[in-house]
């Protein structure tokens, strides 16, 4: 399969995936790999662990001869994993982890078994990405956080690494977006009674009373008889206002949004500007206030609604809750499927006193 003719997996909450490594480079690299970074797919184990790059061999610490390096931490499927071999995961995947995984390496074991069983279902699956489609990607992960390439390259360089480590852990990324999509997407469902049970108990979704607001702004000017005479003609404004609001609006009002009937949006009590609370203050739905001042001129306030406080209604964030619970669900089964029913249909033996020595040195 190639991505380019399966763009379904390429929508906005995947994204915050790679949103989420290009945050860990540029914010981990700056702080020297100090600060904080959380990770959108990332557990206990990292889900996409590190890009596949040809890092020279790591050298040695003093301590570490070539036969320690050399000794086996894993076997996958027959496949011997060695010391060396965690080292050097160890060099280009830990700026993508979170701090507290970078140095632990149960979990960078973990992550590089994970890697290697991944990597095998791409081949088998034949989920195959090509450079145009990881650049676009990435592109569009630039845009969305504000950052540049070179941003990118000088926080690689900071932690000796370079654009093409970044550029392949985001091209498995992005297989593994594809893989998800292929073989566990459709195992995932959300129903509308799901939904409606979360909007329910969802403290969230409980909103303020609002008032939807009009406006007919007159200016005041500095001359005292020019101001005087805007006075008088505001009580002529009021009179029309109450016969038809949108009408006076159009007519007389110098506001932003007076084409538009006046019409200010939706606000809750004490979130407005002190002027429009004092128009709006004890009014009902239709009524119309007298002139106020405030912000440079006159305003005469028209309540045109009055939404009462209780919950959004569930039409208006349904596909919110939707998503949310999608998102949350779809993690826990990729989760299941990573590290129960994958790991079973191979062969993974972790040499638990090889690791101790590797977490010894």
């Amino acid at each position: 399969m190639n991505a380019c003719s399966a763009p379904a997996f390429v929508v906005a909450r995947q994204v915050a995936v790679a949103a989420a490594l290009l945050a860990a480079v540029v914010q981990g690299c700056a702080a020297k790999a100090d600060a904080p970074a959380e990770m959108a797919s990332e557990s206990a184990a990292p889900v996409a662990a590190a890009p596949v790059v040809a890092a020279p061999a790591a050298q040695a610490p003093a301590g570490e001869d070539s036969k320690v390096l050399g000794g086996l931490v894993a076997v996958v499927d027959g496949d011997p994993l060695t010391l060396r071999d965690l080292r050097e995961y160890q060099k280009t995947a830990r700026v993508f982890l979170r701090p507290e995984l970078r140095d632990n390496f149960e979990a960078l074991l973990q992550g590089m078994i994970e890697r290697r069983l991944l990597l095998g279902e791409f081949e088998k699956n034949g989920v195959h990405i090509n450079d145009q489609m990881v650049e676009h990607y990435i592109n569009g992960i630039l845009q969305q956080e504000g950052q540049t390439r070179e941003q990118v390259e000088k926080a690689l360089a900071s932690a000796g690494l370079k654009w093409s480590d970044y550029f392949d852990r985001m091209r498995e990324e992005v297989q593994r977006l594809a893989l998800v999509d292929m073989l566990i997407r459709s195992r995932v469902n959300v129903t509308p009674e799901e939904v409606e049970r979360a909007w329910k108990s969802d403290p969230a979704f409980l909103q303020s009373e609002r008032l939807e607001l009009a406006d007919i702004f007159l200016p005041l000017p500095a001359d005292a008889e020019a101001a005087a005479a805007v006075r008088a003609q505001a009580t002529e404004v009021v009179r029309e206002a109450k016969r038809n609001f949108a009408d006076a609006a159009r007519k007389y009002s110098q506001g932003i949004t007076a084409a538009d009937e006046g019409r200010l949006g939706e606000f809750e009590r004490g979130t407005m500007a002190e002027y429009f609370e004092r128009a709006a203050k004890g009014l009902d739905a239709g009524d119309v206030s007298q002139p106020v001042e405030g912000g440079g001129g006159l305003h005469v306030v028209k309540v045109l609604k009055i939404h009462s406080k209780g919950r959004r209604p569930l039409e208006e964030v349904s596909q919110q809750i939707h998503d949310k619970l999608y998102d949350a669900r779809l993690e826990e089964r990729y989760q299941k499927w990573v590290n129960d029913d994958l790991r079973k249909e191979h062969r993974v033996e972790v040499l638990l006193d090889d690791l101790a020595l590797v977490a010894g040195s």
